[in-house]
């Protein structure tokens, strides 16, 4: 039996499933609502993972492979996959196309002064005398060299930057000009205009980005994070944007979802504020299906060891 804990399914999506596959779907609109008979009979679960605890993943007895909607791992609870053995794919790659476009939308937005050209609006006033920026000749440093980060790399190259990347051996990786270590990167932040986080959130990223470390930025410089919150030391960055330390920063990503109302975030007018929506468009859903319904002829075939984006679980990656 297949079962989706996410009803974003378009009718669309569900037509292009029936044209491959005989096999119903059971499509419900959370966990909570997939009753507990359905649950034991499930051996494909299809979800975006926040909802799988180490008590409900007990449910689901005849459960062989979980398909996720997202590309993070980090609610997912590790401990009890591992011990049921499954066979775990995400959907790694259908972020890349709406991430670039919006890394290079929140360049812009600072190079451009975009966000002081709407409060002259608001003030009535026509100023002309301050100049903008181009992107030609900035410089970028991504940390994290997958698909997205390359594919931020390529689109920072079309507009002239020069771009350089971040990973943990530091190996070179087309269209980056040169890769850092994570170590030679952290040391060499105050070298770069753009500073942009694709990191997976695992034990060894957690707060990676510190105080010390946010320190080194250059004062003109723009901190992006559009990985994972927990990368971050909020607090930290919060004082520095307040202190005016840097130019500004882009956050799509938070340590707690959906941001508090009293959180000091929402008061910095240096800061653009996104509600985690970096990835997500009216594609997001059909990329996906793409992927689902390759791995799903893979499954029939118990090709499981073939399947795309298999997730390696001792690596939370």
């Amino acid at each position: 039996m297949i079962v989706s804990t996410s009803d974003e399914w378009r009718q669309t999506h569900v037509e292009s499933w029936h044209r491959e596959y005989e096999e119903e779907v059971h499509i419900y609109s959370c966990m909570e609502d997939v009753p507990k008979d359905i649950r034991e009979k499930t051996d494909v679960l299809i979800t975006f993972g926040n909802d799988l605890t180490c008590e409900n993943v007990n449910d689901f007895s005849s459960l062989r492979w979980v398909q996720l909607l997202s590309a993070g791992l980090e609610d997912l609870p590790f401990k009890e996959l591992k011990e049921k053995q499954l066979t775990i794919t995400n959907a790694r790659g259908v972020h890349s196309r709406s991430m670039r476009e919006y890394a290079v939308g929140a360049m812009l937005h600072f190079e451009k002064h975009f966000h002081r050209f709407l409060q002259l609006k608001d003030e009535k006033i026509w100023e002309r005398e301050t100049l903008v920026g181009e992107l030609v000749d900035r410089k970028v440093l991504i940390f994290g060299t997958g698909t997205i980060g390359c594919d931020m790399a390529e689109a920072a190259s079309f507009f002239g930057m020069t771009v350089d990347g971040v990973n943990t051996n530091g190996c070179l990786k087309d269209p980056f000009e040169r890769v850092y270590t994570t170590e030679e990167g952290l040391n060499r932040l105050s070298d770069y205009d753009y500073v942009i986080s694709v990191l997976p959130y695992t034990p060894l990223t957690q707060n990676i980005f510190s105080h010390d470390i946010l320190e080194r930025l250059h004062p003109d410089a723009v901190f992006m994070n559009l990985g994972r919150g927990g990368v971050v030391d909020e607090q930290a960055l919060a004082d520095l944007l307040r202190k005016q330390k840097m130019k500004g920063a882009v956050l799509d990503v938070f340590v707690e979802e959906p941001l508090p109302r009293d959180h000091s975030f929402w008061d910095l007018p240096n800061l653009l504020l996104t509600p985690h929506m970096s990835a997500k468009s009216n594609h997001y859903m059909t990329r996906c299906m793409n992927i689902l319904l390759d791995n799903y002829q893979r499954y029939r075939k118990n090709e499981l060891q073939n399947m795309k984006n298999l997730v390696d679980l001792t690596k939370y990656y």
